[in-house]
C-alpha cells in the first residue's frame, strides 16, 4: 500500500476508497470489482495496483485514515481504561457509516488488524509491562473493541459517548461479570 506524500497519488487514494466506500452501499464486497472500482474513482488498474494491491488494503487504508484509536492521553502519562474507553466510543459514534458497511459487508474484522497495530505502537499503552504482556493485550482489546463495534452498528447504533464509554469500562473492567 502507498504510503508516500505525492499529492496525485494521494488524491488517487481518496478517490479509490470513496468509490469503494460507495460502491459498498450498493452491492457486497465479494462482489465489487476492482475493475469496477477503477471505473468508479476514474483512475487506471495499473494506478490502482500501485497505490493497494488489492481491495483489501483499500479498506485498511479508510481505516488507517478513520483512526480506530487516538487516545486522549498526555505523552507522559500511561493510558488508562477511561481514556481508551473515551476514545473509542467518541470513534464509534463519529464513524457509524464505515462501521455500517463493515457490518453489512461482513468485513468488520479488518478493524482488529488496525486497533492492534495502534494500541502496540501506542507509547503510553501498558508501557511498564514486558512486550509478550502488551500484545496478549492489545489482541484481547482489539478482539473486544471490535466485537463491540459490531455489536453498537447491528443494535442501532443510537447510544450516546458516555452509554458507551461506561460500557466499554464496565465490560473491560470486570465489573459485569462476577468473580
Amino acid at each position: 500500500m502507498y504510503k508516500g506524500k505525492n499529492r496525485t497519488a494521494c488524491a488517487s487514494q481518496r478517490q479509490i476508497a470513496e468509490a469503494l466506500l460507495e460502491l459498498l452501499q450498493e452491492g457486497s464486497f465479494q462482489s465489487v470489482s476492482i475493475a469496477s472500482i477503477c471505473r468508479r474513482a476514474s483512475v487506471s488498474r495499473q494506478t490502482f495496483y500501485s497505490l493497494f494491491e488489492s481491495k483489501e488494503n483499500v479498506i485498511l487504508y479508510e481505516l488507517s485514515i478513520s483512526s480506530p484509536f487516538e487516545p486522549d492521553f498526555e505523552s507522559d502519562d500511561t493510558l488508562t481504561l477511561r481514556q481508551l474507553a473515551r476514545s473509542y466510543s467518541r470513534y464509534l459514534r463519529s464513524n457509524r457509516q464505515l462501521l455500517n458497511i463493515l457490518v453489512n459487508n461482513g468485513i468488520i474484522h479488518y478493524m482488529y488488524d488496525q486497533q492492534y497495530s495502534c494500541l502496540i505502537r501506542c507509547p503510553a499503552f501498558m508501557r511498564d509491562y514486558p512486550e509478550q504482556d502488551r500484545r496478549f493485550s492489545a489482541d484481547f482489546i482489539a478482539s473486544g473493541m471490535t466485537s463491540i463495534a459490531r455489536s453498537y452498528i447491528l443494535s442501532g447504533a443510537d447510544e450516546d459517548e458516555e452509554y458507551l464509554e461506561n460500557l466499554i469500562c464496565s465490560l473491560f473492567s470486570g465489573k459485569m461479570i462476577r468473580y
